[in-house]
């Protein structure tokens, strides 16, 4: 039986536990506390537990190795903010994975904006800015409207849509207080400026087998209307902007080779301008919010947590669609405070 390290399963990551059991091996989760699995709503669908701060890579590595499970054939993040911890790790004990510098460039977005434009990779105007003095210089040489955002958050949390000087001074002191996101990471106390782009949003599900491009698809996003960014619906495969499909797909893995990802599922991030596709952001793992855990196993038959652990058990994967249909979300939301007390027709929609 093979033996996966899941370091700190969450949210989508839940999937890379019950895809692991189902494959018959033996899942061991590094976690940060003990009641995590009932948290996150994978009790019982793992062997055992390794408890350290997951915020630390020299903690999770003693952990293992004070841990009867020192042996192990693959270790894998299993939530965004693990990434690069991860990467470290399997670094020291020789494992399978994508490298250091790709994993820091996945979680920080001023890191992965340097290597586009190092690159040519089309992406937004941008500047890394540390107190409100430089922000106002930033503003005026990028422009109204733009977006302000910390460099190493997700689920984007203080993500501020920005079109006058005043908005600027008030977000800037807003975004200054976040010092710790989720589980605890530290903020970087930098953050990144950049030009509001325009037009159709869209999420590339790519999937890397040794710089070979395995699997890639275009998900349609719905967003709501600035100054928020509340995704509403995703549809997969995208039924809009068929024509541009084949520009998405290639703009999106320049990106993800130009912070040098080599291997495994990444979700790319894409705004189709007036200009052009361009770069929104490159995450360095499944896309959540039920794209890869529902949408992609609908539309194609394909469980992507199941095949990134091939990847890294095997050191090579092969993607195939089963089927080819089409699948969608849409998110409901309440237009005025109350309470849920119930929902009618559900029958009308079968």
């Amino acid at each position: 039986m093979q033996r996966i390290l899941l370091v700190e399963p969450s949210f989508y990551g839940v999937d890379f536990v019950k895809s692991a059991k189902n494959k018959g091996c033996e899942v061991i989760c590094v976690v940060s506390n003990i009641n995590n699995p009932e948290k996150y709503g994978y009790e019982g669908l793992y062997d055992d537990l390794i408890i350290a701060d997951i915020r630390d890579d020299q903690s999770i590595l003693e952990a293992i190795n004070n841990s009867k499970y020192h042996s192990f054939d693959a270790i894998i993040p299993a939530t965004d903010y693990t990434i690069e911890v991860t990467a470290k790790v399997a670094n020291k004990l020789g494992k399978f994975g994508n490298s250091i510098f790709a994993a820091h460039c996945a979680r920080n977005k001023d890191a992965a904006r340097k290597e586009y434009q190092k690159k040519g990779v089309p992406s937004a105007q941008f500047e890394v800015v540390d107190n409100l003095d430089s922000a106002i210089i930033a503003s005026k040489n990028i422009g109204f409207p733009l977006i302000l955002k910390p460099t190493n958050t997700a689920s984007s949390i203080d993500v501020f849509y920005i079109d006058n000087q005043d908005t600027l001074k008030q977000r800037f002191e807003e975004i200054s207080q976040l010092k710790t996101s989720y589980m605890g990471f530290k903020v970087n106390e930098s953050y990144i400026m950049e030009e509001f782009l325009d037009g159709p949003e869209f999420s590339v599900e790519l999937f890397l087998d040794n710089d070979k491009i395995a699997f890639a698809e275009v998900t349609q996003k719905l967003t709501t209307a600035p100054p928020y960014f509340v995704e509403l619906m995703h549809v997969f495969p995208t039924t809009i902007q068929a024509n541009h499909k084949k520009e998405i797909i290639q703009t999106a893995y320049r990106a993800v080779q130009a912070i040098d990802i080599h291997n495994g599922p990444t979700h790319v991030e894409i705004k189709l301008t007036a200009q052009g596709v361009k770069v929104v952001e490159v995450n360095g793992r499944p896309g959540g919010d039920h794209i890869t855990s529902d949408l992609i196993q609908n539309a194609y038959g394909i469980n992507i947590f199941s095949k990134t652990i091939e990847l890294y058990l095997n050191h090579t994967v092969e993607i195939t669609p089963l089927f080819y249909k089409s699948a969608l979300i849409k998110f409901l939301f309440a237009t005025k405070n109350g309470i849920l007390k119930g929902i009618t027709g559900l029958d009308s929609l079968k």
